[in-house]
């Protein structure tokens, strides 16, 4: 149970108390906070409620990390040592004063101790101080000396005038971008930490596309993981998802291992998508019903650079303990919208021909089949591979597709939906999961129409949101470019990933086709925000529709040969479709030395800051602000060097770029913008 009476600060009158005294007093004035509402609690005498001090505090090690921002509402994640609990302190005073503390969150070692509180009831685009409380004891976790702070987002009823911004509209920005790798001994460039000094305040929210990890720490075993932390008997989920303390690992030792990293999710709200290796290193075919290896006695893990089925398919049959771990250590970040439930992992009997899966443990009636994707039988078996779920018989026995061939137990998984979407004012956001559910592509016939980047479920939800959205603007957030494909050199015939390697939806045509005709459909501008190859990139695909590649933050840069043949900048041939390439980061040469894993120089770590310019104020005759709406709003890029900050490209795209029809803007509509009264003299 976590306590309420707080040290108080020594400057406050109330500091000369006696220890029980003191606490009972600073106790008595929590639990008045907390039988209030956040907005009466905030609202009251600050000078009545005391500051509470600070501490270092061992008993939480990781954390706190901000996410899933909104109007009135965030989650705050933390770690602690041993399973316990911790709550969040928060005020909209720089000393945490007069502070809110939320409901308490339990953690437990099935999520490697971590959790995640939810805030709600905040005011909208307001700015709030936090901190974490373990056990009474409010946790210092300050940056540059300042207590930990995040705003909401704006309420648009705020910004309406039924004149000139009659929806309310209003200006937000955020950074995107991808690839924060660590490797050993070599220095990191010091992009989070410029983030951070010139982001801060001035941005909603990070959306990180993927890669917030690269694959270190993954040999640590669940024996080894629970003799480390004292679990005496590891939690069957855990023992069952061989793996997944690895991928525990990997996400600490990423948080320890760049303080500028752990300090930018302190401050700035985080959401993000899934990509490779957060899985494993050019994962493909985890959808891909059929593919599958028999895998007795094969190693676990070992010279996963190979280009072959069996290392295919290890990688493929790693997707839903390496997501587990991601959803409990960043994950959470993203808004649910029904459509998710826990990764499930179970030991089960299968016979040689049968179809039938049996777990005495399960109970398999509680599967919701909108959110569930399909059945893993993991490493290490007969029959490890991927299966189409394809009826519930019972509590404990599952149809699947194909047959079984071999008999035996297995452990297997059951994964779940990663794709959400949000809004914020004229803007919506789609992130997609790229990964988990992507067949393999045909190498011979890149336009298969059999073959999926996301799988039909995601494809038919994404066509459904986005010929309903009535939004200005839409950004698609997906992990891998949209026209730039990602082959390692293929193209000129020295591939290094595979001769058929392409991470892209340049390897998915007929997919991909179906996708751009929807967004030229809209009418409207479809930014698709990329990820997955190391450079930052504008392509215009079509009028008002965009693939705009950004990254990496710290990871090095590939060559410039590893994305297909295309240009820095130019017209580009990428499949059926030509696309002109404005601007590009410079990459290595081949000649250089430089590539994914191994810099030459210090390479070229690029952030891109996003900002939607809806409206301008003009100030009323009283001072008061007037936010007046762009007849045709407006969205800027800009690309920034990760070393100095300095602006290297920029550019925008205006609403009526997407429209076919040139309209000209009724001169009644400039009058009401402008002021002007008809009829007088």
């Amino acid at each position: 149970m976590i306590e309420t009476n707080l040290p108080v600060s020594p400057s406050h009158p109330h500091a000369g108390l006696s220890r029980r005294r003191r606490y009972a007093l600073s106790g008595s004035l929590l639990l008045s906070a907390l039988l209030l509402t956040p907005e009466l609690a905030l609202a009251a005498d600050a000078g009545n409620r005391p500051a509470p001090v600070l501490e270092k505090l061992d008993a939480i090690t990781h954390g706190p990390q901000l996410g899933n921002v909104g109007v009135g509402s965030i989650r705050v994640w933390a770690r602690t040592r041993q399973p316990g609990a911790f709550s969040v302190l928060y005020s909209t005073e720089p000393d945490l004063s007069g502070g809110v503390l939320s409901k308490p969150v339990r953690t437990i070692w099935e999520h490697d101790s971590s959790g995640w509180v939810q805030l709600d009831g905040l005011k909208p685009g307001t700015k709030y101080y936090y901190a974490l409380v373990h056990e009474g004891r409010v946790a210092d976790t300050r940056v540059g000396g300042r207590i930990n702070s995040f705003t909401t987002l704006p309420d648009a009823s705020t910004f309406v005038d039924p004149k000139v911004n009659p929806k309310g509209v209003y200006n937000f920005a955020f950074e995107t971008g991808t690839g924060n790798n660590q490797p050993d001994k070599t220095p990191l460039p010091p992009t989070y930490t410029r983030m951070l000094a010139e982001l801060k305040d001035k941005v909603y929210f990070q959306n990180q596309n993927g890669d917030w990890l690269y694959e270190k720490g993954r040999e640590k075993t669940e024996a080894e993981w629970a003799a480390a932390n004292g679990v005496g008997k590891p939690p069957r989920s855990v023992s069952l998802a061989k793996g997944i303390a690895g991928v525990w690992k990997n996400y600490r030792l990423y948080l320890e291992g760049s303080q500028a990293l752990a300090d930018f999710y302190k401050e700035v709200p985080l959401f993000v998508t899934i990509d490779d290796h957060e899985i494993l290193n050019d994962v493909t075919g985890s959808g891909h019903t059929g593919f599958r290896i028999d895998a007795r006695g094969k190693p676990w893990q070992q010279d996963l650079q190979r280009d072959d089925l069996q290392k295919d398919v290890e990688r493929a049959v790693f997707r839903d303990p390496a997501v587990a771990a991601w959803r409990d250590y960043v994950g959470w970040s993203n808004p649910d919208i029904g459509n998710q439930q826990p990764n499930h992992f179970g030991e089960a009997r299968v016979e040689a021909g049968s179809n039938i899966l049996t777990d005495p443990n399960a109970d398999f009636t509680k599967l919701d089949p909108a959110k569930t994707s399909n059945l893993h039988v993991l490493w290490g078996f007969g029959n490890t591979g991927v299966y189409k779920i394809a009826k519930v018989l019972g509590k404990t026995r599952i149809q699947v597709e194909p047959a079984l061939d071999v008999t035996e137990t297995v452990r297997y998984s059951i994964g779940t939906n990663l794709y959400t979407k949000f809004r914020v004012s004229n803007a919506d956001f789609f992130l997609l999961d790229t990964r988990s559910n992507r067949t393999l592509h045909d190498k011979t016939n890149l336009a298969d129409p059999n073959t999926s980047m996301i799988g039909p479920v995601q494809k038919q939800w994404l066509f459904d949101e986005l010929k309903k959205s009535d939004a200005d603007f839409v950004f698609i957030v997906s992990s891998v470019n949209l026209a730039l494909p990602h082959d390692n050199g293929v193209w000129y015939g020295r591939g290094s990933g595979g001769v058929g390697k392409d991470d892209g939806w340049t390897a998915h045509l007929h997919e991909r086709e179906e996708l751009l005709r929807v967004a030229e459909s809209l009418r409207k501008p479809v930014f698709f925000l990329t990820g997955d190859l190391h450079k930052s990139f504008v392509a215009r695909v079509a009028p008002g529709v965009y693939d705009v590649g950004t990254g990496p933050h710290t990871s090095n840069n590939h060559r410039l040969g590893d994305a297909g043949g295309s240009p820095p900048s130019g017209w580009y041939q990428s499949g059926d479709r030509l696309v002109n390439v404005l601007w590009s980061s410079n990459q290595y040469r081949n000649d250089s030395g430089g590539n994914a894993g191994q810099a030459s120089g210090k390479g070229w770590p690029i952030y891109t800051v996003i900002r939607a310019n809806n409206a301008y104020n003009i100030p009323d005759a009283a001072g008061k602000d007037r936010w007046i709406a762009y007849p045709e709003p407006q969205v800027v890029f800009e690309f920034r060097d990760g070393y100095t900050g300095d602006l290297v490209f920029a550019h925008s795209v205006s609403t009526s770029e997407a429209k076919p029809d040139r309209t000209p803007v009724p001169p009644e509509v400039v009058k009401t913008l402008g002021g002007i009264e008809t009829g007088r003299r």
